[in-house]
């Protein structure tokens, strides 16, 4: 009996131990998340000057990498959150880091102010202490061979074969259905998305071998898919091919930024000699005598602009809303609300006024003035309605969200399409479930309509 009360005391006392434990571990945790809250909010600063200050001041490379330190704020600010409700798990953590090793390797491949670099430093000082907190598995490697690198790049790869079957299918429908049909010129693009296909085999293959992409074999893939997107810009396929070509246009920017390769798909570029070899002269001919010569209705400025905003609009979020109207004499005029950063309210003008047929743009769109209060209302706003225990959790799927959130100074507004009323009504009182909302506005559609595809 004495034993027994012997082994009853030492186990209590063994409990209450590793409880205090994981008290004390949990609560340090907590203080290195808001350490890292910190020194990420005066990274964000520093980065902004030095990029202000560097040759890449107003390029789409700083978009971009604003766009990079954005997410990592929010990412941080989730898993924040999650720690003070005792929720966290590796997969969150992962995220953070994840978003982090973008951001490192942009400062290991440019050189910054000291400034930046140092507050950086700090970054990552309490990325690693997170790391260890919750037992994750995380190394910091002076190059771009890093496991973590390799695993996001057959993860992007995994991504993009996916959308690439899904867009030659929708492309291959597109063209049966359009008065190429049957032309040499289908057959030539049905050789370029062939080689383009290849191409990803080829990087498939690496990425599952030895976990390095060959950067001439990247090279030619990005150079397959630029003669590809040159083709669906003037030529007016379905909304179906282009939705899944700019989730193909997405998964490769990933990819060549993972990279570390420079690519902008508004250069012009001649690509390089494929298996196909070059175009074939009847078929220049053919793309000149559809797009050239024939005058361009509003109705058809009107798709391009749709086509251009969703496909060259990267960081087009749930939090943002853009819409458009082209008028009798193509003048198109853009409306709706944004968040900075970035830019996306000249990047959206500077997108349409590149379109053939335009006459003008009025840009109508409104930046959302900086608020931690509505950002806040965001987080909560997208949990309400995106959660894992929500009934719409399915629109949050894909790399574009169906609802879009709006919030500007403690009010929000619902945006976008779903499928049933129902499902509007569930949005909006999910929405009203959030607290701290002054107001809840219903402006979503059941059906489709005629605006940037969410």
């Amino acid at each position: 009996m004495r034993i027994g009360l012997w082994l009853l005391l030492i186990t209590v006392t063994l409990t209450m131990t590793t409880q205090a434990q994981q008290i004390r571990s949990s609560t340090h945790a907590k203080q290195v998340l808001t350490w890292l809250e910190t020194s990420t909010d005066k990274y964000s600063k520093s980065i902004d000057a030095a990029l202000d200050r560097s040759r890449l001041n107003d390029t789409s490379l700083e978009d971009q990498i604003n766009a990079l330190v954005d997410e990592f704020e929010f990412a941080t600010d989730r898993l924040k959150e999650r720690a003070e409700d005792d929720v966290v798990v590796a997969a969150d953590v992962r995220e953070v880091l994840r978003r982090g090793q973008r951001l490192d390797m942009f400062m290991k491949t440019h050189t910054l102010n000291p400034t930046a670099q140092r507050d950086w430093m700090q970054v990552r000082s309490y990325l690693d202490q997170l790391a260890r907190y919750y037992t994750v598995s995380w190394v910091w490697v002076p190059h771009d061979n890093t496991p973590l690198n390799r695993a996001s790049t057959r993860y992007v790869i995994e991504r993009l074969e996916q959308t690439s079957n899904e867009f030659q299918r929708s492309f291959d429908e597109a063209l049966d259905r359009s008065r190429l049909d049957g032309s040499r010129y289908e057959d030539f693009m049905n050789n370029v998305v062939a080689q383009f296909e290849l191409s990803l085999d080829k990087l498939k293959d690496q990425a599952r071998g030895s976990g390095n992409l060959n950067p001439e074999d990247l090279k030619t893939a990005l150079h397959n898919a630029a003669s590809i997107d040159d083709f669906l810009k003037q030529h007016q396929l379905s909304v179906r091919t282009r939705r899944d070509w700019a989730r193909v246009k997405a998964n490769l920017d990933d990819l060549a930024f993972l990279n570390q390769m420079v690519w902008d798909w508004r250069e012009k570029r001649v690509a390089p000699t494929m298996a196909t070899g070059s175009v074939p002269p009847v078929a220049e001919g053919q793309r000149i005598g559809l797009l050239r010569v024939m005058p361009r209705s509003a109705s058809a400025v009107a798709r391009e602009v749709r086509h251009e905003l969703l496909s060259d609009l990267p960081y087009y979020s749930v939090f943002d809303w853009i819409e458009f109207e082209v008028l009798p004499d193509n003048t198109v005029v853009l409306r709706g609300e944004v968040i900075s950063p970035p830019d996306k309210k000249s990047r959206a003008e500077a997108v349409v006024e590149d379109i053939e047929g335009v006459k003008q743009v009025v840009n109508e769109i409104r930046v959302l003035p900086v608020s931690p209060n509505d950002d806040r209302l965001r987080r909560q706003l997208y949990r309400a309605i995106y959660g894992f225990n929500s009934p719409l959790f399915r629109y949050g799927i894909g790399s574009r969200q169906a609802i879009h959130i709006i919030v500007d100074r403690g009010r929000a507004t619902l945006k976008g399409m779903v499928d049933t009323e129902g499902d509007k009504t569930q949005a909006y009182i999910r929405a009203r479930g959030v607290p701290g909302l002054f107001e809840v506005k219903n402006d979503l559609v059941v059906g489709s309509m005629e605006q940037i595809p969410s």
